[in-house]
């Protein structure tokens, strides 16, 4: 493909200067090849592009068609490589990005590593926090969320779904007994997630494809859902996690899902961005990476099954 757009830009200049030893010249070649290029280019038409004088050569019909084409395709080439330069100087700066601080930790980060890695001219600040923050008065560029908006004005892209679930270790389930019915959590220890001292302790449920709301109590709380996860691996309670954030928990039996018929309709991650009229081409191409990233995690996580199980006093495995 390269040698024949170099021969395009050949039988242009050969065009433009009459002369196939001057365009042999002008781009660097001899004259022999530039007319062995020149026969090849014929004989792959299937037509004779120039008629040759003694001091000229003059296109022919064929080769007054085989010029415009030559010229609509080098000129496509020239915008198209205009436009990546164009990109490429525009792949330069800050991009902003706030992120729930599990999801922000374990799959965010890290994809903003490799962005950058790929785009030297770029430079990330990740803000982790399970808060909602407004991005217009933050400067955010791209936040990662889970759930409905409340700013109708506020530009998003779905990147998929989300199930929350309660989960315990092994060690909880064997020690303290299984939740059959959520109301069953009132006699166990649930560790929350707290916001600027509210604790988020109601949780919903579906029974019956009706909503059920149960009121919650442990002795520990925290504002860091890692926090939140790393109580629940050494066995203090159970906690209501993003299936994201204990996809490999689960996976490796760390941990186990519980009251998993009651749980809620999944909810959208997605990505949320500032009501902006056009957004800058290094946000866009950052979101495409994230997204894409994205997406092939979440074909993991189907793999990751959240059929309940636990042990039993005796140490066997149960359904």
């Amino acid at each position: 493909m390269i040698e024949k757009i170099s021969d395009l830009r050949l039988f242009k200049r050969i065009v433009e200067l009459g002369s196939l030893s001057a365009a042999a010249g002008d781009i660097g070649i001899s004259p022999g090849s530039a007319s062995l290029r020149l026969s090849a280019m014929e004989r792959s038409v299937g037509a004779t592009l120039f008629r040759r004088t003694t001091r000229q050569l003059h296109l022919t019909s064929a080769g007054e068609e085989f010029l415009e084409v030559s010229l609509n395709i080098l000129n496509d080439l020239a915008a198209f490589d205009e436009q990546i330069s164009r990109e490429k100087r525009e792949l330069s700066g800050m991009i902003k990005v706030t992120a729930p601080v599990d999801l922000g930790r374990n799959y965010i980060a890290p994809s903003l590593d490799r962005f950058v890695e790929a785009n030297p001219g770029i430079s990330v600040d990740l803000v982790c926090t399970d808060r909602v923050t407004d991005l217009t008065e933050r400067g955010i560029d791209i936040a990662v969320r889970y759930g409905a908006l409340m700013d109708s004005s506020l530009r998003i892209r779905r990147v998929s779904s989300n199930k929350r679930i309660p989960v315990a270790s092994p060690e909880y389930v064997e020690r303290e007994g299984v939740p059959e019915h959520p109301k069953d959590l009132g006699r166990h220890d649930c560790m929350l997630l707290s916001s600027l001292g509210d604790k988020n302790d109601t949780w919903t449920f579906v029974e019956n494809t009706k909503a059920l709301t149960v009121r919650v109590s442990g002795s520990r709380a925290t504002n860091d859902g890692e926090v939140l996860r790393r109580w629940a691996l050494e066995g203090k309670g159970i906690a209501l996690k993003s299936a994201w954030d204990v996809a490999e928990d689960l996976n490796y039996g760390r941990l186990v899902p519980l009251l998993v018929p009651f749980c809620p309709p999944s909810v959208d991650l997605q990505l949320v961005f500032p009501p902006l009229a056009r957004q800058p081409t290094k946000v866009r191409r950052l979101a495409d990476h994230i997204i894409r990233e994205l997406k092939i995690l979440d074909k993991c996580l189907e793999t990751i099954s959240l059929k309940p199980h636990y042990l039993t006093n005796d140490g066997a495995a149960r359904e």
